[in-house]
């Protein structure tokens, strides 16, 4: 794989076909609805410059100043007892616990993603992570600057596999998916753990489509999210379905 979630609620109740009893389905998307908001398919986007500077850097460590008869010029201002030039450590470094996705890896250095929040972590040691993988860990700040984290402690460390199904839709799922527009999506809630989403493309689109949600950051974190151990991805190439199952 390579390196590289809203839901729409449940509505009415509803059984597949397929042994997977669905406890509601989403409103069919509104082909009118310019707004978009609670579209699935926002989930599952395709795949700065600087400002000019107008501080000296000079003017951080104070200038010699003519009529200064201490003397001291540059450095006069510097605080030599602050963590950055003593190398003491703040007493507490911050711990944040949670659930990660793992966005990014290099021998050195890893980007975490939080689920569920804006959080972005980086970490500057990679204990043998992979992209897609899902953690549950506690991290804490690597002093002094505390900028970066380290792993204090990694409860559980895992892969979500993503497969392809031979199987049709459900035909719950298609049933829906005649009332959706194309390029619009939904969701519906199973009767056990996970969800089905439900994305409508062009006939044309389904294979290309089904192949980036294989390395979609936004399935293996939706994953994360549900708290499921597999997805399953089922197409009509005909009918233009793209299922995604996220399955216990």
């Amino acid at each position: 794989m390579g390196d590289n979630g809203e839901k729409t609620p449940p509505g009415t109740t509803e059984s597949g076909d397929d042994g997977d009893d669905v406890a509601g389905t989403s409103e069919s998307p509104d082909a009118g609805d310019e707004g978009g908001d609670d579209d699935v398919a926002e989930m599952y986007g395709s795949p700065d410059a600087g400002e000019d500077g107008g501080d000296d850097v000079a003017e951080m460590y104070g200038s010699p100043d003519a009529g200064d008869e201490s003397g001291d010029g540059y450095g006069a201002n510097l605080d030599m007892d602050s963590p950055l030039l003593s190398g003491d450590a703040p007493d507490e470094m911050e711990e944040v616990t949670g659930r990660f996705y793992v966005k990014h890896t290099e021998d050195v250095a890893v980007t975490l993603h939080e689920i569920g929040t804006e959080g972005i972590y980086t970490l500057v040691e990679n204990p043998g992570l992979e992209v897609h993988q899902i953690l549950d860990a506690t991290l804490v700040e690597n002093p002094p600057l505390g900028v970066s984290y380290l792993i204090e402690e990694l409860h559980e460390q895992r892969t979500v596999p993503v497969e392809y199904s031979d199987e049709p839709p459900t035909r719950q799922v298609q049933q829906l998916a005649t009332d959706m527009e194309h390029d619009q999506a939904a969701a519906i809630e199973r009767e056990g753990e996970g969800e089905i989403h439900i994305i409508h493309v062009a006939p044309e689109d389904v294979a290309e489509t089904a192949e980036y949600l294989d390395d979609d950051e936004t399935t293996y974190k939706n994953a994360a999210e549900f708290g499921v151990e597999r997805v399953e991805i089922r197409t009509d190439e005909d009918a233009g379905i793209v299922s995604i199952r996220y399955l216990p």
